[in-house]
């Protein structure tokens, strides 16, 4: 029994915990390694100057740009950049004026029909101006507002000038849409402030879409001298297909495909059979192969 008791007594003895040893190391601040580090590369530095001159001159200039970077940063927290920019742009506006890079020549060159004076007024520049102020591309998108310029070119000759280069539109034809007639160019480009009696003696084309569409067949035409000189006018029908009216009222229809060949056999026929000398209403060459004619059955003398 008394050797159970001391087993007892054994399994029931707790033992203490061994005490902990306190954590002498020493604590570092994780700036301190980024500032003993630059310390000891500024002494580096430092003692490698007092030895070489061109060190010397590096350390120097190291820390001039150092000194920048540390004011500008200063001025730009600061809110002192956007007022030093403007300080030094009047500074250079107000001497580059002084010594002549002002306005006093605007020079238009183009064919006539634009007025100078209008010119002038889209640019936006005064005489006596600072001829740095005016903004190129925008002046350009004005001037070419104008109906009768297709492009503009400006440009500044220093110190004093400013040239403007006026190519302006041709005018190609007449358009007539919903009875209203305007003047186009050969692009189909609406040209509004022109004289319209001015013009009287280019072709008339008529219908939406005529326009843009009829510059190639005006061109077709006119390597027919029999044809486009009795022209009195060119008919776009469901923006698809071309009629020709002629001076005395005879009406051609071409075909929606291949107009031009169309166009060619017509001046065949005149040269072998003297088509055009009849007196036709209309010929109608809508179907390929096929030639049909609504003539008022008597022959006319032929035209000159």
């Amino acid at each position: 029994m008394a050797a159970i008791r001391k087993i007892n007594a054994r399994q029931t003895t707790r033992r203490k915990p061994a005490p902990k040893k306190r954590n002498t190391a020493r604590r570092v601040s994780p700036i301190k390694p980024g500032l003993t580090g630059a310390r000891n590369w500024a002494t580096a530095q430092v003692r490698a100057a007092s030895y070489s001159r061109k060190s010397m001159i590096r350390l120097i200039a190291s820390g001039l740009v150092l000194l920048l970077a540390i004011l500008w940063m200063a001025l730009w927290l600061g809110g002192f950049i956007p007022n030093i920019k403007a300080a030094g742009n009047k500074f250079t506006k107000t001497k580059l004026m002084s010594i002549g890079f002002v306005v006093e020549h605007v020079d238009v060159v183009g064919e006539g029909r634009i007025s100078e004076a209008e010119v002038r007024a889209r640019l936006g520049v005064q005489p006596g101006d600072y001829l740095f102020d005016m903004d190129i591309e925008t002046a350009q998108e004005r001037v070419q507002s104008l109906s009768w310029v297709d492009t503009a070119v400006i440009r500044r000759l220093w110190p004093n000038r400013v040239v403007v280069h006026i190519n302006e539109r041709r005018p190609f034809a007449l358009w007539q849409s919903n009875e209203v007639i305007h003047l186009v160019d050969n692009n189909g480009v609406v040209i509004t402030d022109a004289q319209l009696p001015n013009f009287s003696h280019l072709p008339l084309v008529i219908g939406g879409g005529a326009a843009e569409n009829a510059p190639d067949l005006l061109q077709e035409i006119g390597k027919y001298e029999n044809i486009a000189k009795d022209i009195k006018a060119i008919v776009y029908v469901g923006e698809r297909r071309w009629d020709i009216v002629l001076e005395d009222g005879t009406r051609i229809l071409l075909p929606e495909d291949r107009p031009h060949e169309a166009l060619a056999r017509l001046v065949t026929y005149d040269q072998e059979h003297g088509l055009l000398n009849l007196d036709i209403e209309r010929i109608d060459m809508r179907v390929e192969g096929r030639l049909m004619l609504k003539p008022h059955g008597q022959e006319r003398g032929r035209r000159a």
